[in-house]
C-alpha cells in the first residue's frame, strides 16, 4: 500500500494545548490543510502534516511521522511522533483508506 492524499477540513474547535493541558490558542471554525502519506520507502512508513490555511500554520500546526507496518498490501499503524495525540481526522482519513489502526 503506498498512497498521498491531501485534503481540507473546517473544524469545530481548534486548539494549542501543551502537555499540561493548557491552551496556548483555539479558536473556532478554522480550515486546515491536511497531507498524509503511507510508502514503504519512507523511513518510518510515513508522515502526515496539518496546518491552518488562514496563517499558513503560523498559528495552528502539527506534523510529524506515522509508524506503519507492512504486510504486503496491507498497512497497520503502530505508533506516530510529532504531537501529543494523533487527530482523529487523520486517523479517520487513514482507516477510509484502508490503513489499520493498532494504537
Amino acid at each position: 500500500m503506498k498512497f498521498k492524499e491531501d485534503f481540507k477540513i473546517v473544524l469545530p474547535k481548534v486548539a494549542m494545548t501543551t502537555s499540561m493541558d493548557i491552551d496556548i490558542d483555539c479558536d473556532t471554525n478554522v480550515e486546515m490543510d491536511t497531507t498524509i502519506e503511507i510508502d514503504p520507502e519512507h523511513g518510518m512508513g510515513g508522515w502526515y502534516e496539518t496546518y491552518d490555511l488562514e496563517t499558513g500554520g503560523g498559528r495552528f500546526y502539527a506534523g510529524g511521522c506515522l509508524e506503519v507496518n507492512f504486510d504486503g498490501d496491507k498497512a497497520t499503524l503502530v505508533g506516530y511522533d510529532g504531537c501529543f495525540e494523533l487527530p482523529d481526522y487523520i486517523i479517520n482519513a487513514l482507516e477510509e483508506k484502508g490503513v489499520i489502526i493498532e494504537l
